[in-house]
């Protein structure tokens, strides 16, 4: 029975895990009420476990902030009161607190910003998933052997004075028969607390193996390509994923049920972003562009009801494609650029039509476990700024992969976060479920945030011609940077390589 409610815990871990391989922080540019903050969230690698909280004020004003974990299924009803962050010192502007995260799932911080101006709240959905084991450093596995030894050699000399001296009333001698009877007690001892020891470790290796089943790894679904009339077809199934049936509440965001990137085994140098349909709870299906045949990593976003955001990971192996090959989806984009621009100062990434994507950060160099701004703009080839329209509801898109696989994650201007995650947040706040937990979506529930609708934004007002995506990168190393943007009626991609130290 453990070992099966063990297997089933571990599936479940499976599909609540967070939408970023590799990059565990989470990253939120947005307001509080009134108040632009910054906030960066680094979860715990076990759970329960402590999550650093830094909150950046932006703009001038805040004078408090407090920081709250809300569990999806508890909702702020059940939640524990906040607790204050406090000033970083030295730091402008900066505080800083940790949060339990007790359960594994979705949970979101609530930041209240609080100042001149009122108070605010930003909700900031972060997952909470196993993702390592704490380990010994050899300092400390050193002292913990010694203080070992030295217990087991006092309990020795403990058994020894109970079967001798112990017995033998105060200034009287200890006879002969019976310090020989002390040592055969003591010599007795040693194998039972060696069994002991023994039974000790191995149950520590059971529970440790139990923990290491509830480690998250991204779920890896079955891919297949098949020809449906004259066009070729990519099908995503989750039914040998180890989590079978648990997509059955996916709802879309960003108008999409899914957001599937293609990323050639050749160096990179193919990229697509597609949105398939979903045909039931575990099958999704997209058409295939015309992009070239080979061996791709598949990365698939997905956001559940329980505000879970979640990326499924797998490999397949795309043939030539069809004379007639086309996407289905004007909102479909893919690129192919065997010669990619490094990211340093004015460095640009054509786009198209004479159109570039002009990096505007500074010459710093980008460093691991630190925030940068991944700034942009787009301009004609007479140098002019060129408006955006939104694509997908935002000025632009980003996605972030290093070279070894390893690190994959999707960037929106407002950082790592979804926003209909933090909308089914605001939902289940507002008791918009029903008596299974369920979000109210659809007809009876008119209020739903468009971010949750199969809907596409069109015809929207132009914006600048600047974009930019918060985001910390994890580890050193060389990344590749798609940026989409939509600067007339159609979707481009600027590519960029980084080199983070």
């Amino acid at each position: 029975m453990k070992r099966i409610l063990s297997a089933a815990l571990a599936g479940v871990i499976m599909v609540i895990a967070s939408a970023h391989i590799g990059s565990p922080d989470v990253v939120y540019d947005g307001n509080a009420g009134p108040y632009a903050l910054r906030v960066i969230v680094r979860p715990p690698s076990v759970v329960p476990g402590l999550a650093e909280v830094i909150v950046r004020a932006l703009d001038s004003g805040v004078t408090r902030i407090v920081i709250r974990p809300v569990y999806w299924r508890a909702g702020v009803a059940g939640a524990p009161e906040g607790d204050e962050a406090k000033p970083v010192a030295g730091a402008l502007s900066t505080y800083r607190g940790q949060l339990w995260l007790m359960a594994r799932g979705a949970y979101s911080v609530y930041v209240t910003a609080e100042g001149r101006r009122g108070s605010g709240t930003a909700i900031v959905p972060v997952m909470s998933v196993a993702t390592g084991r704490l380990g010994f450093s050899p300092l400390l596995a050193s002292l913990l052997a010694v203080l070992g030894v030295v217990l087991i050699a006092g309990l020795l000399s403990l058994v020894h004075a109970a079967a001798g001296a112990s017995l033998v009333e105060p200034g009287d001698a200890i006879s002969p028969a019976r310090r020989q009877r002390a040592r055969r007690i003591t010599v007795a001892a040693v194998p039972v607390l060696a069994l002991m020891i023994f039974g000790g470790a191995r149950w520590w290796q059971s529970v440790d193996a139990d923990y290491q089943r509830t480690i998250f790894h991204p779920p890896t679904p079955t891919m297949s390509v098949h020809r449906v009339g004259d066009q070729q077809v990519l099908e995503l199934s989750t039914r040998a994923a180890g989590a079978r049936g648990a997509l059955g509440d996916v709802i879309p965001d960003h108008g999409k049920i899914m957001h599937l990137f293609l990323i050639s085994d050749d160096g990179m140098t193919t990229f697509a972003h597609l949105h398939p349909a979903q045909l039931d709870s575990e099958t999704f299906r997209v058409q295939l562009p015309s992009i070239a045949a080979g061996s791709y990593h598949v990365f698939a976003d997905v956001v559940t009801e329980t505000g879970s955001n979640l990326t499924l990971a797998s490999t397949v192996k795309l043939p030539a494609p069809t004379p007639r090959a086309e996407s289905a989806d004007s909102d479909d984009a893919w690129t192919r650029t065997p010669t990619v621009p490094r990211l340093a100062p004015a460095a640009a990434a054509p786009l198209g039509d004479g159109a570039m994507l002009v990096w505007t950060g500074d010459g710093a160099p980008i460093v691991a476990g630190h925030p940068v701004e991944l700034r942009f703009i787009v301009r004609d080839s007479a140098g002019r700024e060129v408006a955006l329209r939104p694509y997908l509801g935002m000025a632009g898109h980003a996605v972030i992969a290093r070279s070894d696989d390893s690190v994959f994650v999707h960037l929106h201007p407002m950082g790592t976060v979804s926003t209909t995650a933090q909308q089914v947040f605001e939902l289940r706040d507002r008791g918009d479920t029903t008596r299974a937990g369920r979000v109210r979506l659809g007809a009876a529930q008119p209020a739903a945030p468009m971010a949750m609708m199969p809907l596409r934004i069109r015809d929207a007002a132009p914006l600048g011609g600047a974009v930019s995506f918060p985001y910390e990168f994890p580890k050193p190393g060389r990344y590749r940077l798609w940026v989409q943007v939509k600067p007339g009626n159609h979707v481009r991609t600027g590519t960029f390589d980084v080199i983070v130290n």
